[in-house]
């Protein structure tokens, strides 16, 4: 029998591996996340209802089968007239009380079909409009799924960069309270001037603002990331990775917007939505076409439920609208959504050559922007290296030290800020131009899996 002392020990040992959840890479997130999303779900279930309607279209084209069942009482003499006939018990002694007839009672079953042999193009145009709407549901499936897979791609890369920049000033706010450790033995020997260390002690309170915002921001993204992949955010989800410069193969402009024009999953969804219209205009002018019909159907009637007495009838049926009112409105109608289809296809087109530019301008100056970066970076660096033992020295104040302390942590920032924009816009290029394919993410996720 475990002791009390045994369950709590236990307890106590299984929390850390329920708090904490293991890191996740890019591809591994993207993942998770693609299972999660509920607009995935939901164009996954239009998807399914298109292939339905696709489905209730084919099927169509076989007519329809029905059972029929009836109990009637009445004294209508043709009611009672006719009846009797199908019954039949009519004889010469019913022609005496045709005009007051007795009530007459009648049980109907029947069995009814009938076969569309044409319909004005109705049946096949349906079915051409299923199959271009199961292809629209698709391609908007598709184009949803790069969406969410840019959203998580942002949202992880928004950690890594919000717990480098944690880390950048947390290592500053050490660096600093040890230079002001410093300085304050000096201070108290008169070898530092009050002015310059309280100044200096400004900036080490600026140093811890920037410290604990920046580990705040780190918290709400990393619960951000495990909302958007649909876990618990007291679970601890971490991203597996750090920001670097990944060299990634680049297109030109003209081959990324060929991509795009032949590849936008929301284009060709627009596509198939315009032809969908163009059907449509087709089957209303269409709707004045004669229409034919194959039907059968057996009868059986009785008045106790005891003798039925069966009829059949097979025929032909044509029917052929000749005064419709409202022809001409359809039509237009139709002509008018058929535009409008046209229209939003053309408008999809330029703003994808508009978001191809412009992922791809932000690409090249995130890219022009990193050597500057780094050299600001390396410069800061450099001057902060050179001030400390001039600082040692007696030749320099702890405040210049503190200044150039500071200095090396923007310029850290800034440079990881645009080694983030530039694995964000890299793939805010792909998602523009269509290829932000699972094996895109595999190479992000791969390039950027290096620890920190």
């Amino acid at each position: 029998m475990i002791n009390t002392r045994t369950a709590l020990f236990l307890a106590v040992s299984f929390i850390p591996l329920t708090a904490q959840a293991a890191p996740l890479t890019l591809e591994a997130a993207v993942e998770q996340g693609l299972k999660a999303d509920n607009i995935l779900k939901e164009q996954a279930a239009s998807v399914s209802g298109a292939k339905a309607g696709l489905s209730q279209a084919r099927l169509a084209r076989l007519g329809g089968f029905k059972l029929k069942g009836m109990y009637t009482d009445g004294t209508d003499p043709v009611y009672a007239f006719a009846t009797a006939m199908k019954q039949g018990t009519f004889s010469l002694a019913s022609m005496a009380t045709i005009n007051d007839p007795d009530p007459a009672r009648n049980y109907m079953a029947g069995i009814e079909a009938g076969v569309p042999l044409f319909t004005g193009f109705a049946v096949s145009n349906a079915v051409k409009m299923g199959k271009l709407g199961t292809e629209a549901a698709q391609s908007g499936y598709e184009r949803a799924r790069s969406g969410i897979t840019f959203k998580i791609t942002y949202q992880w890369l928004t950690v890594l960069l919000r717990r480098r920049l944690a880390a950048i000033a947390e290592e500053s706010v050490k660096a600093a309270e040890t230079e002001l450790k410093t300085a304050q033995m000096l201070k108290d020997k008169g070898m530092v001037l009050g002015s310059d260390y309280y100044g200096a002690e400004a900036i080490l309170s600026t140093l811890r603002g920037y410290s604990l915002n920046w580990n705040r921001a780190l918290a709400i993204e990393n619960e951000k990331l495990a909302i958007t992949l649909g876990l618990d955010p007291a679970a601890g989800v971490e991203a597996a990775g750090a920001l670097n410069e990944p060299a990634y193969a680049e297109a030109t402009r003209d081959q990324l917007a060929a991509a795009a024009a032949g590849g936008r999953r929301d284009i060709k969804a627009l596509e198939k939505m315009a032809a969908i219209s163009k059907t449509s205009e087709a089957m209303q002018k269409n709707s004045l076409l004669p229409t034919v019909e194959a039907f059968g159907s057996w009868e059986t009637n009785s008045e106790s439920l005891s003798d039925f007495k069966d009829n059949r009838m097979v025929g032909l049926r044509l029917t052929l609208p000749l005064g419709d009112p409202a022809y001409f409105a359809r039509k237009d109608a139709a002509r008018a959504e058929a535009s409008m289809a046209a229209s939003r296809l053309d408008e999809a087109r330029r703003q994808a050559a508009v978001e191809v530019a412009e992922a791809l301008n932000n690409y090249s100056a995130a890219k022009d922007s990193l050597p500057v970066a780094k050299e600001t970076l390396a410069k800061a660096s450099q001057s902060l290296e050179l001030f400390r033992p001039l600082y040692r020295q007696g030749r320099q104040s702890v405040l210049e030290v503190l200044r150039a302390q500071a200095s090396v942590m923007q310029a850290e920032a800034a440079y990881y800020e645009t080694l983030y924009k530039l694995n964000l816009y890299h793939a805010q290029t792909l998602l523009a131009s269509e290829t932000l394919t699972p094996g895109a993410i595999k190479e992000m996720s791969e390039k950027l899996g290096e620890k920190d």
